[in-house]
């Protein structure tokens, strides 16, 4: 489960946290995205991780850049290792600049597209100024549990706009993103994806820990303001039953359609049975003319998709 610890969301949470101004450099700058893990939290720039911060058991912190994407020997400022300062934390602010620069120019000749695309859905959905209009909550982007043995591009929370006095009408949602019609085939192509689903579904414990974990994310996100949606007059806690059928959604972004290669795939046997999953709603994200926001009206059904395309 992937859960902060008390002193951990205080310190990020509270005025007076030794962790607050990153939290407000992140509301503040809408290219940055945090994501809640066990005892650390990633801070995203593009999709790649820009900051990694890990608690240590002292109450200090334990934070890294990774310096791979420093290929061009960009000069950085002398960062501290472990944060246990304001001071320590403004110097760690302060050098955002630098680092994304260093990680644009690695950017440019090293594409991480679907990365980015992400964070773009996840910025839409939760924190953007049609946030509250969305129907989907973004808990996470790439998700990898090896215990769990399960890996996913996105995990949301689909919540209503009708539903909103009342969290028990949520239902998870297990997304993938693919970005050109390169990454639709293959080892790690939907035909792949809807397999490993379709197994981890089938089991219920790991199952259940996935929901968990994403009941915990998308509620701490909510504490640490960063979920901009209208709230219920009375406290409204959302509830993720594992017996409730998930959907499994598939967003692709810059389809040619000119290639054959999607309907190919689509109309695969293998794959057309799971139009009919006992275990899942298979769904295809059709944008609201342009734009990242989910709404269940944009998500079409396995035949309908196959119409459209």
């Amino acid at each position: 489960m992937r859960k902060l610890s008390d002193s951990f969301l205080s310190d990020l949470a509270s005025d007076d946290g030794l962790l607050h101004a990153i939290l407000e450099r992140v509301k503040q700058d809408h290219t940055l995205m945090l994501a809640v893990r066990s005892d650390y939290i990633n801070i995203y720039y593009r999709g790649g991780n820009l900051m990694r911060i890990e608690e240590n058991k002292s109450g200090s912190y334990r934070c890294n850049f990774n310096t791979s994407y420093n290929q061009t020997g960009f000069p950085l400022p002398e960062l501290p290792e472990v944060v246990e300062s304001v001071a320590d934390v403004a110097a760690w602010v302060g050098s955002f600049p630098q680092i994304k620069q260093v990680m644009d120019i690695w950017f440019s000749s090293s594409e991480k597209s679907e990365r980015e695309f992400q964070q773009l859905i996840a910025r839409e959905n939760n924190f953007s100024n049609i946030a509250n209009a969305s129907e989907y909550f973004i808990s996470d982007i790439e998700f990898a549990d090896s215990e769990l043995h399960a890996r996913f591009d996105m995990l949301a929370v689909r919540w209503l706009a009708t539903q909103r006095r009342t969290g028990a009408n949520c239902r998870p949602a297990l997304i993938e993103v693919k970005y050109g019609d390169g990454a639709l085939g293959g080892t790690a192509g939907m035909k792949k994806h809807l397999e490993d689903m379709d197994q981890l579904i089938a089991d219920r414990d790991r199952y259940a820990a996935v929901l968990e974990t994403t009941k915990c994310q998308f509620d701490q996100l909510d504490q640490l303001g960063l979920l901009r949606f209208r709230h219920s007059a009375r406290e409204t806690e959302v509830s993720l039953d594992p017996d409730d059928k998930p959907e499994v959604i598939f967003v692709l972004a810059n389809h040619n359609p000119r290639s054959s290669k999607l309907a190919s795939i689509l109309n695969d046997p293998e794959v057309l049975k799971y139009g009919r999953s006992d275990r899942f709603d298979l769904r295809f994200f059709v944008a609201g003319f342009a734009g990242y926001g989910f709404h269940a009206r944009c998500m079409l059904d396995l035949d309908v998709f196959r119409k459209l395309l």
